[in-house]
């Protein structure tokens, strides 16, 4: 199956963004999020009954969250001042890497404080675990 970021108007000329679900050959394609808000950057979890992702659903901000297959057990895993984009799941599913601020943070998906791991300076983005690393 593939996640990818459908985008569709809104009222007022808000631009919408809600993840959807298809398999490879095009067929079952079904929405993930019925938001009403913007979603970003939908990333498997590593056993694939997960999907986290960025959205603005509670606020203004973008926040990182994490969603099941099915559409519901939508849990919040970043609450910050600034937007956070760009999931990328550890290889055992426990972390998460984000950007956030030009800054690569990781978080355990339990609920932990993030941690910093680069400085912003150079507006630093796209975290990429590697598949043999661990979290």
């Amino acid at each position: 199956m593939i996640a990818y970021v459908r985008g569709s108007q809104g009222t007022v000329g808000v631009d919408l963004r809600e993840l959807w679900l298809v398999q490879p050959d095009g067929g079952r394609n079904q929405a993930l999020t019925t938001m009403g808000v913007s979603s970003y950057s939908p990333a498997w979890s590593p056993d694939s009954t997960r999907i986290a992702f960025a959205t603005n659903v509670a606020s203004t901000q973008f926040d990182i969250y994490t969603i099941g297959l099915d559409g519901e057990n939508e849990q919040r895993v970043t609450d910050t001042a600034e937007d956070t984009f760009e999931p990328a799941w550890s290889p055992d599913g426990k972390t998460i890497a984000y950007s956030e601020d030009g800054a690569i943070y990781v978080i355990d998906v339990a609920g932990a404080a993030a941690t910093r791991i680069t400085d912003k300076a150079n507006n630093d983005s796209s975290p990429a675990w590697s598949p043999l690393s661990t979290g």
